[in-house]
């Protein structure tokens, strides 16, 4: 398996984090590019650039920054660079996850889990969950720390 692109989705939880951190090992390894997707709910954006002088690019320039900020927090020796993107979409987090990695050349999708289990899952429902049954790609999937539970 060639690993050249991995895109690793933050909510900018502490699962996220450690998402990123697994995900700079294996760029770091096969020198592979890394995007960092964040995805905004139709809801999250109407609020967001409901706001008197916050338009849409506003929005994905903080959005960034934020993106910017966690990632060289959890990836200090590892500089950001034209290999990593910053991206932002729009829609339902699996269903966006799955389309952006299929259309952008993505060979490996790390992503962060809260680790629910019984009900929790069933009634919440998983992002994980959703990317795995929407394609096709290896996902790999990195639970939580013991101290993030």
């Amino acid at each position: 398996m060639e690993i050249s692109h991995i895109l690793v989705p933050t909510d900018f939880s502490p699962f996220s984090d450690l998402a990123i951190e697994n995900a700079v090992s294996l760029a770091e390894k096969f020198r592979a590019k890394i995007t960092i997707l964040h995805i905004l709910t139709l809801a999250e954006v109407n609020a967001l650039t409901s706001q008197p002088g916050n338009p849409w690019e506003n929005v994905v320039l903080r959005i960034q920054n934020d993106m910017r900020e966690e990632f060289q927090k959890n990836a200090p020796n590892y500089s950001l660079t034209e290999e990593t993107a910053l991206e932002v979409a729009v829609g339902e987090p699996a269903e966006e996850i799955a389309k952006f990695a299929e259309e952008n050349g993505v060979n490996l999708i790390v992503m962060g889990t809260h680790g629910r289990t019984g009900l929790a899952s069933i009634f919440l429902g998983s992002v994980t969950i959703g990317v795995i049954k929407r394609t096709c790609l290896p996902v790999m999937v990195v639970k939580c720390a013991e101290g993030l539970k």
